[in-house]
């Protein structure tokens, strides 16, 4: 083992899930360095959306667990096998941990493989002061970005997928339908190549926060949504419409904003069976509309999306800070969960930030 540390951490402090519901903060042991890995100290980890349903409603896939998949820090230990040079380099992580061995790993699809592990479900991840990550799954970035904001690579490379699979145009006109932390990336990256790109939600300071950033808004909370999609298109419906949400409601509206061939991206993952409505699936025949589904990002040597995200937020990380409303250190993780899930005096927030 090579390090810039003076001795192998023995404790740590992480945020523990012991059982639905019950997430405790504890001292547990680091983990022990591997073959080709490095122990990377975790400065921030974001709190996604999916860590809702895992921490409160689902559970993970076995416990104890250490939730946690959005985040960053530096190396400070490497195994013998691993060149020293990553030694104090900063680092976000592609999460997923393929089995190398299916065929879509053969292929490079690795979002694909059939028998994945992934950090921060199926096993411990990134709500912790260090973790054990092998060196296939660092990228590192310049000292001169904030770790904070790298670690809001792993929705961005999310989105930017997305983006990329609806192969915009410049005449394009693009709705995303959900007004969290994806839907605000592939917005911020979609503009970047489309004609107009519209916001579509149903939370007011949502909406007005899109408005402040530059975007044209649509409030799909009513009945009238649909005739403001097209009036605002001069009658002819987006061309590409992005789904962010998952739910049947959002899904059916997506689908009917689109006009003649319209392209429809859904990236929103459901929380239940989805049904949808005769006259939405037939606007999908009659007009030849089509629905394509995105999932992760691609980290492949032909395609790498956290590269290309990495490039985006060291040339202007100013639209990615935009989205970190709210910074928590660990030992403060309760207020930091009241404040996601909207417990007691409801606060705007996007992305919270845990920091060690």
């Amino acid at each position: 083992m090579k390090a810039i540390i003076n001795d192998y951490p023995g404790v740590m402090k992480a945020l523990v899930l012991h059982g639905v519901g019950d997430l405790r903060l504890l001292e547990v042991e680091v983990p022990e360095l591997r073959s080709g890995c490095v122990l990377l100290r975790i400065k921030a980890c974001g709190i996604c959306s999916s860590d809702k349903e895992r921490i409160y409603v689902t559970g993970t896939y076995h416990f104890p667990t250490i939730p946690g998949h959005e985040f960053s820090g530096q190396i400070v230990a490497v195994a013998d096998d691993v060149d020293e040079s990553y030694l104090e380099k900063r680092a976000c992580v592609f999460p997923m941990l393929p089995c190398m061995k299916c065929p879509a790993c053969e292929s490079e699809e690795y979002a694909q493989c059939v028998n994945y592990n992934y950090f921060g479900s199926r096993c411990d991840g990134g709500f912790a002061e260090y973790l054990v990550v092998p060196l296939w799954n660092i990228i590192t970035f310049p000292d001169t970005l904030p770790y904070e904001v790298a670690a809001l690579c792993e929705p961005s490379a999310v989105s930017l997928h997305a983006v990329n699979l609806a192969e915009l145009e410049n005449t394009d006109t693009v709705a995303v339908v959900g007004t969290g932390t994806i839907g605000f990336l592939v917005a911020e990256f979609a503009r970047k190549r489309a004609k107009k790109v519209f916001i579509c939600g149903r939370t007011g300071e949502k909406l007005e926060h899109a408005r402040a950033l530059g975007y044209e808004t649509i409030d799909i909370s009513g009945p009238s949504y649909r005739d403001n999609a097209f009036k605002t298109t001069d009658g002819t419906g987006f061309n590409v419409v992005f789904e962010a949400v998952g739910s049947t409601c959002a899904i059916s509206q997506a689908v009917d904003m689109a006009g003649n061939f319209g392209r429809i991206i859904l990236l929103g993952n459901p929380k239940g069976d989805l049904s949808l409505e005769k006259n939405i699936y037939w606007s999908i025949l009659r007009k030849q509309k089509s629905i394509r589904g995105a999932w992760n990002s691609r980290y492949s040597k032909k395609q790498n999306d956290w590269k290309e995200v990495l490039s985006l937020m060291e040339a202007d990380p100013s639209g990615f800070k935009r989205l970190i409303t709210h910074k928590f250190y660990v030992e403060d993780y309760k207020n930091a969960f009241d404040v996601f899930r909207g417990e007691g005096a409801k606060e705007f927030q996007l992305k919270i930030m845990l920091t060690f």
